[in-house]
């Protein structure tokens, strides 16, 4: 999963946003737009059983992040793809009641986040939280990297590109809260 989403990063040009605890959200690095590259952008379609692509306006971080399970081996009866990121996360807190389950949630000032899990958050205020997946507008990453002070992780449809998004951390290793992304679960990935 990790390498397939910075490989993604790659292929769109690197483009980084850095999120502060009590500041906007700063573009670091710009990166290639879902407008010049369609045909890719269809392929995270694919894999939530949609023919569209990055000239159709639909957010397509779902369907990233989808494509992005899905291509790194991860079957359908670990993972659900979607293309709404409420709907997969409901479908892993449900699995996680369950022995065995790939995916653990975790409310966000639980968990220290590890390389390979999602960081999730509501958009628009949705008010989506664990305790109300109320399929509302959301977004996760993929975890890439995890520093003192810092993780990195990638997502799709950020500024209309696939962007590698730098949050904060607290010296537990805990999310700090931000402004720019309300972090409401993140998701453990127990995959080896």
């Amino acid at each position: 999963m990790v390498l397939l989403a910075v490989g993604e990063w790659g292929r769109f040009g690197k483009q980084v946003i850095t999120y502060s605890k009590n500041g906007p959200p700063r573009t670091e690095q710009r990166g290639i737009k879902e407008r010049d590259a369609p045909q890719r952008i269809a392929d995270y379609w694919a894999a939530v059983d949609k023919t569209l692509s990055g000239v159709d306006d639909v957010p397509w971080s779902a369907a990233f992040i989808s494509w992005d399970i899905e291509s790194a081996g991860v079957t359908r009866d670990l993972f659900c793809p979607d293309q709404r990121h409420t709907i997969y996360v409901e479908r892993i807190v449900e699995r996680a009641r369950k022995p065995g389950a790939a995916f653990i949630p975790h409310a966000p000032d639980a968990y220290a986040p590890r390389v390979g899990d999602l960081v999730c958050a509501s958009r628009e205020g949705s008010g989506t939280t664990l305790q109300n997946l109320n399929r509302g507008a959301g977004h996760c990453d993929i975890v890439v990297d995890v520093q003192p002070g810092h993780l990195s992780a990638i997502g799709g449809n950020v500024a209309d590109s696939v962007t590698r998004s730098v949050f904060p951390l607290d010296a537990n290793g805990i999310l700090s809260p931000i402004s720019g992304r309300p972090v409401f679960a993140v998701i453990e990935n127990r995959l080896p």
